[in-house]
């Protein structure tokens, strides 16, 4: 007889010989005095018990050296394989739309009172007579003055719209600009317009002479082309819904990256080849 079936057969005051009646009869008789005696060790009592009537759970056969190691291994190195998983998914996530998110090759930006139409007439248009340029950002950006009557006052633009246009000129994100008066003259402060009397000669481009928008040159004090009215110009001026009382100003950022696409978009969009 075994040292542990002695000791639980001892505990149930049970003979070698015990049948399954009597450890059963036991087992309860020392459940209920348990309940009143606390020298009674319950969770031993069914320990035996369970040990005497062969419902012990066979002990699992020890783990090999091997298994072992390989188990050690993996819940050591399974948390730095996580970190890892989260680091490197983080990085994607932030260098593949970097990668892939060629900047545009022409910029079109309508600043003031307008609201887009959403339509891709003009884009279209631009894309089917210039096969090299791949990506057009066009955007709308509006931005008022406070009142009519001081259109023409720096001070006159709501702080939201300042902000806006500060932004703007500081950042390069500018190129081919329509806009109203108010914003021409408020960019044209900032001596950030180019001229575009060079650009109309290379190209011929003719242009009624009460569409164009003339200014001062700071460096010579000379009167120069910085703009034109395009309210003669239905592809450029239909993109966006307007109030017709404001007149609409074609210029160019003189800080513009793709200026010979630039160039190319003011040529065919003045006269509509």
């Amino acid at each position: 007889m075994d040292d542990l079936r002695k000791k639980y057969l001892e505990l149930l005051e049970l003979n070698e010989d015990c049948t399954e009646t009597e450890i059963n009869k036991k087992y309860n008789n020392l459940s209920l005095r348990a309940k009143t005696d606390k020298s009674i060790d319950i969770d031993e009592v069914i320990q035996a018990y369970d040990y005497l009537m062969n419902r012990n759970i066979e002990e699992p056969e020890p783990v090999k050296p091997v298994v072992m190691k390989f188990r050690k291994a993996w819940f050591k190195y399974i948390g730095l394989a996580a970190i890892l998983l989260i680091i490197l998914g983080t990085v994607l996530s932030i260098v593949i739309p970097f990668v892939t998110n060629k900047d545009p090759d022409l910029i079109i930006s309508y600043i003031g009172p307008y609201t887009p139409k959403n339509d891709k007439v003009l884009e279209n248009y631009l894309y089917d007579r210039m096969p090299k340029v791949k990506k057009i950002l066009m955007e709308t950006i509006y931005a008022t003055a406070a009142g009519n009557y001081v259109r023409y006052k720096e001070d006159s633009y709501d702080a939201s719209s300042v902000e806006k246009l500060s932004l703007l000129l500081i950042s390069g994100d500018l190129e081919l600009i329509v806009c109203d008066d108010s914003v021409y003259r408020y960019i044209l402060s900032y001596n950030y317009l180019l001229e575009l009397d060079d650009i109309i000669e290379e190209y011929g481009i003719e242009i009624d002479r009460k569409n164009i928008v003339y200014g001062i040159k700071p460096s010579t004090g000379e009167r120069v082309i910085y703009g034109i009215n395009i309210q003669d110009y239905p592809l450029l001026s239909e993109h966006v819904y307007i109030n017709e009382e404001f007149p609409m100003i074609l210029c160019v950022s003189n800080e513009a990256i793709n200026m010979e696409n630039v160039k190319q978009a003011i040529r065919l969009l003045l006269t509509e080849e």
